[in-house]
């Protein structure tokens, strides 16, 4: 135990930085686990995709010239609060949100559940993780 005891006391900086981080991977564990929708991965999005499942695509416009995914709707994260009525009649079918990298789609997943959308799935690594599968996409 003296160890410990003096390893704390002539490191004060590596053991506050081991606090700090402990806590940060605490609080994202459960933040991950109690958060009312689930990340897929592009796999597991194909599957939903061929279920007739809605794709929202989050991105502002200019990030789509370089394409979306076929059928996806557009709705940018910064419109989605205020136009939350144009896309009221998915709300009982499985809906796919993505971004380009997916952390704002994490952001839009939380609205839609806040707005009564039931079964509401973030795609894990966005637009980018479904280019690296080679998974089909539409270009304008």
């Amino acid at each position: 135990m003296d160890i410990y005891y003096n390893f704390v006391l002539n490191n004060p900086v590596l053991f506050s930085l081991f606090i700090v981080l402990t806590f940060l991977i605490i609080y994202f564990e459960i933040k991950k686990f109690t958060q009312k929708f689930k990340e897929i991965s592009p796999q597991d999005a194909v599957f939903l995709y061929n279920d007739n499942a809605v794709f929202l695509d989050v991105r502002e416009s200019n990030e789509i010239k370089n394409g979306k995914i076929k059928d996806s709707k557009h709705l940018s994260l910064s419109a989605l609060s205020n136009s939350i009525d144009n896309i009221k009649q998915y709300q009982d079918k499985s809906v796919v949100v993505y971004c380009k990298a997916g952390v704002r789609a994490s952001t839009a997943a939380n609205i839609l559940i806040k707005n009564n959308f039931d079964n509401v799935y973030s795609l894990r690594g966005g637009f980018e993780a479904w280019l690296q599968e080679n998974l089909p996409v539409e270009r304008k």
